[in-house]
């Protein structure tokens, strides 16, 4: 796991979202392997307050697949367990 920040504005907090960077990593980062960790609107599943600095690395494929449907970490081996019954 990651926690970004954005030195030229010193945003480490919600904030972070706003900035060129957490925009950026929004955007970007599934297509490196990486996750918003703890997504905003998702605390029912993860437990955790939104967080848009914390990143996760799960692979090229999964961060992809995650992506693309929406899913959270806890959501996504939810599924893989449910595949392999």
């Amino acid at each position: 796991a990651l926690d970004f920040t954005d030195t030229a504005t010193g945003t480490s907090s919600v904030d972070f979202a706003n900035t060129p960077a957490g925009k950026w990593l929004y955007e970007n980062a599934h297509s490196y392997g990486f996750i918003l960790r703890y997504p905003d609107k998702k605390q029912d599943i993860t437990g955790y307050s939104y967080m848009p600095w914390h990143y996760r690395y799960v692979g090229v494929e999964s961060a992809q697949y995650m992506q693309k449907h929406h899913l959270v970490l806890e959501e996504y081996l939810a599924l893989l367990k449910e595949s392999a019954r």
